[in-house]
């Protein structure tokens, strides 16, 4: 089986997928009564499309009635029950090592960001942030930083002198 925190950030890159494909089908709704054009489907939305229907069959198989209904609840409001989908497909994982590996395998084939890079990280100055970093982000991060030259020169100068 998956290692506790790799599931745990399977299950929220599917959550995230399965979340906008739910908000997208009410959006498709909401265009039909007004008559207007339907969105188009994001690629998150996309890859949520193909999660649903084996998340729904895996939490019916392996999953408890009250996995079942969180699953049909979530259909119905995603914002107020994404948090307990999240756990429901984790109770359900842990027990059920064929649909920890399902889960595995629907990430990996629709290219759900699960994963990424780990490393570590030491902040200082304004923002003081020291040791491990760790979290699921689901969109790319650039960042920048620039050392102020008389800062940076002071600072070498007595780490060479030490």
């Amino acid at each position: 089986m998956a290692e506790p925190v790799t599931i745990t950030a399977i299950i929220t890159g599917l959550v995230g997928a399965y979340t906008a494909y739910t908000q997208y089908k009410a959006a498709v709704a909401k265009a039909e009564v007004e008559k207007t054009p339907p969105p188009a489907k994001s690629p998150e939305a996309t890859k949520g499309e193909q999660a649903a229907p084996i998340i729904k069959a895996g939490v019916a198989t392996h999953g408890e009635p009250r996995d079942v209904k969180v699953v049909e609840n979530f259909e119905e409001d995603p914002e107020t029950y994404q948090e307990a989908l999240q756990k429901a497909l984790e109770r359900v994982a842990t027990r059920s090592q064929p649909f920890a590996q399902q889960l595995q395998t629907l990430a990996q084939q629709a290219n759900i960001q699960t994963g990424g890079v780990q490393g570590s990280a030491t902040v200082s100055g304004q923002g003081k942030v020291y040791g491990t970093v760790a979290g699921v982000i689901t969109g790319s991060v650039t960042s920048s930083y620039n050392v102020p030259d008389d800062e940076d020169e002071g600072e070498r100068g007595k780490a060479a002198s030490a």
